[in-house]
């Protein structure tokens, strides 16, 4: 869960502020311990969200930002479609082979020896709706080089800048990046707010990730010697599922992601968003609610799919201190995974963007040069 885009740049500005107040120097893997302490800045807290919100061992800042997004519900207008919800969950398969794109992309622009150009074309899941059939990717390129990354993104996570901030520099160490914008988001908007009103959508926009992703993969595939898949937080989790389905071998770097989501919606700092008591309805039981939520959120448990055909190619990051992924997700994928990697650093699930973006991106370009 990011928080960035049109919905959240307000957020994470904040966020942003709170962590330079409070802790110049929050711990984010090689960063180490400020002179404020955990203590310190939990006290801090307390007046804000109540000692019964202080979750042992999460770093403040996550507290903070889930704090601060609470109030944007996720799923205010219930389940949705009913009909797709059991298609998608009967029928429909993550692992289903998408059909060839064709992408138009835009005149280059130079940068620093690096091209930017803009491209679109149309989503394999013909269950969008129309508004949001159109894929819009970015890539940065460098002559020369002979790999490539698709970069997903994260919750609430619209444009490029975010990922583009984090993750650029690759480009200059011989990886070429695209970013395809999530269903839903952005220049794929279907409504005004990037808080998705029902869970069907959750749903699409999840299969359309990875349908998306795979078929961007196969388009690059004559073009490049290497191909990766990576992303952070949803984006890490939608970009692991589209390594295992993928029928030829690709890197993957899944990052502050585990095996499943379902934890995070129903346990961790997301679950303060989710609109509970419309998912309830008539019923009026949040309790039946939440545990419906699970089951249908672990219909993508990426233990329910094979590993990778190069899981030794993967590189896995876990954030010590994360309150949105549950760590035991996280080193269950690892488990799950036979030769993959595991790396954590010490940081929340904010931090680690903040602080640790060198760390991440270590990550991408090890996985990549696994192949």
């Amino acid at each position: 869960m990011l928080l960035e885009g049109t919905a959240g740049s307000k957020y994470t500005t904040q966020v942003k502020n709170a962590f330079t107040r409070s802790s110049s120097g929050v711990d984010a893997g090689f960063v180490g311990y400020g002179i404020v302490g955990d203590d310190e800045i939990k006290m801090r807290l307390k007046p804000w969200f109540g000692a019964d919100r202080i979750i042992a061992g999460v770093h403040p800042l996550d507290v903070f930002a889930a704090w601060l997004t609470c109030g944007s519900k996720l799923f205010s207008r219930g389940w949705g479609d009913e009909s797709l919800l059991a298609d998608l969950s009967e029928r429909t398969s993550f692992a289903h082979p998408p059909g060839p794109i064709s992408v138009a992309w835009s005149a280059g622009a130079s940068s620093n020896k690096k091209i930017r150009r803009d491209g679109t074309f149309t989503s394999p899941l013909t269950s969008l709706p129309k508004n949001a059939r159109t894929v819009h990717v970015r890539a940065w390129s460098r002559a020369g080089n002979t790999a490539a990354c698709v970069i997903l993104a994260a919750s609430r996570d619209e444009g490029y800048k975010m990922r583009e901030h984090i993750f650029s520099a690759l480009v200059d160490q011989g990886l070429d990046l695209y970013l395809p914008e999530n269903p839903f988001y952005g220049l794929r908007r279907t409504t005004s707010s990037a808080c998705l009103a029902t869970f069907s959508d959750q749903a699409l926009m999840n299969l359309g990730m990875v349908w998306e992703a795979r078929a961007l993969v196969e388009y690059l595939r004559n073009s490049y010697q290497n191909l990766a898949v990576a992303g952070y937080s949803m984006g890490g989790h939608m970009a692991a599922i589209t390594a295992a389905v993928c029928p030829f071998p690709i890197a993957c770097a899944a990052l502050a992601t585990g095996a499943s989501a379902a934890p995070i919606y129903t346990q961790g700092l997301l679950s303060w968003s989710i609109d509970l008591d419309a998912l309830a309805g008539e019923t009026d039981l949040p309790s039946e609610a939440n545990e419906r939520l699970r089951r249908l959120i672990e219909a993508a448990d990426l233990t329910r799919h094979a590993p990778p055909l190069r899981a030794d190619a993967a590189v896995l990051v876990g954030c010590a201190r994360d309150g949105y992924v549950l760590p035991t997700e996280i080193q269950r994928l690892h488990e799950s995974w036979p030769g993959s990697e595991l790396r954590w650093l010490r940081a929340g699930h904010v931090t680690a963007v903040i602080r640790g973006r060198r760390f991440l991106r270590c990550a991408v370009a090890d996985a990549a040069q696994r192949l």
